[in-house]
């Protein structure tokens, strides 16, 4: 059984091009860059990107080391920052690890299985899979950051029509902290310290806390970038950061599948799984508010990620995001990708 596990792990690691890297650790540098068009990519990092007023840093992955890593406008590796609505695929993992270890049940029960009703009976209609998929069906009641400071009751008694429609709802998601606090007895952030954070190289991490010291499912994690798209490294990596498997491939997969049907705000949005989005380039998206990215494309082993100032308008995500797929991405499409 162990040699057949070995195995398994080494064809992975065959097939990914390079080995699965231990993500507690700091990142590689790549130095040999010749292996693709680099001075296009420093064009583009640093005499393109570099006029959108409002970035901060970008990162860019290639099979496990970074190839670029720059910041601006005063910003630097070390600098922490809210992640805004990334947090919410980092709350997605905890779910899931929760449900592997079997702290709480699968997505297809009802929310009833979770959380005390306090007699709403609606959670008896609506699935964690539809609480994943912002398919909740709840009205989004509370602003930010009132929704990390109300009850469990408060939140169960949000006003709601129906799930399985996509509606993007910050209190609804925040339901999630909510669930993994009642499975596990734990807040999110604690779990996390345990079973996510130090496989990341995180190390106690600020995070707002409301309501039983239950930390903000939707958005509040802050992190630096570095620490951040290590998110998307993992699961690139199938879940495993270095020898330990954290989070399954089957969670991994079904998490960045299709479960519902988003708006598409920037005009390239086909899908929402458990809280990323599914671009039409391919791979998913963790996108936070103003322009905090983590953006993955497998077939081509690559993680992007980018911090941005978050006092900017809405329009700041689209040029940002085209530069991403459009411009760094293709120089990373390359006839072998196994150097």
């Amino acid at each position: 059984m162990k040699y057949t596990c070995c195995l398994l792990l080494s064809i992975l690691m065959i097939n990914l091009g390079y080995s699965q890297i231990d993500l507690s650790m700091e990142w590689e540098i790549q130095e040999d860059l010749s292996y693709f068009d680099s001075e296009a990519l420093n064009y583009i990092v640093n005499d393109e990107i570099s006029q959108l007023e409002f970035i901060y840093g970008i990162i860019v992955i290639h099979q496990g080391e970074i190839v670029s890593e720059q910041y601006y406008n005063g910003s630097s590796v070390d600098q922490i920052f809210n992640i805004w609505s990334v947090t919410k695929s980092f709350t997605s993992t905890l779910i899931g690890q929760a449900i592997e270890q079997g702290l709480i049940e699968n997505q297809s029960h009802t929310l009833d299985n979770f959380l005390p009703t306090y007699g709403a009976p609606y959670l008896q209609s609506v699935t964690l899979n539809d609480l994943l998929s912002m398919s909740s069906g709840y009205f989004d009641s509370f602003g930010y950051p009132a929704w990390v400071f109300a009850t469990t009751q408060q939140l169960v008694w949000m006003p709601y029509t129906g799930p399985g429609t996509f509606f993007y709802n910050n209190s609804a998601c925040h339901l999630n902290s909510h669930i993994l606090y009642e499975g596990t007895g734990m807040t999110p952030k604690e779990f996390a310290n345990i079973n996510l954070f130090p496989y990341l190289g995180i190390n106690d991490p600020d995070w707002l806390s409301g309501y039983n010291g239950i930390n903000d499912g939707s958005a509040s994690l802050k992190l630096t970038l570095r620490e951040m798209v290590k998110l998307g490294q993992l699961y690139l990596q199938d879940g495993y950061s270095g020898d330990n498997q954290i989070i399954s491939s089957e969670w991994i997969e079904e998490a960045t599948s299709p479960h519902a049907t988003p708006y598409n705000w920037w005009g390239f949005i086909n899908g929402y799984g458990y809280l990323w989005w599914l671009p039409d380039y391919g791979g998913y998206l963790a996108a936070g508010y103003a322009g905090q990215f983590i953006a993955v494309i497998p077939e081509l082993e690559l993680v992007m990620g980018t911090h941005s100032l978050d006092t900017y308008p809405g329009d700041a995500y689209t040029p940002l995001l085209e530069f991403m797929y459009n411009s760094i991405a293709p120089l990373f499409d390359l006839p072998d990708s196994n150097i």
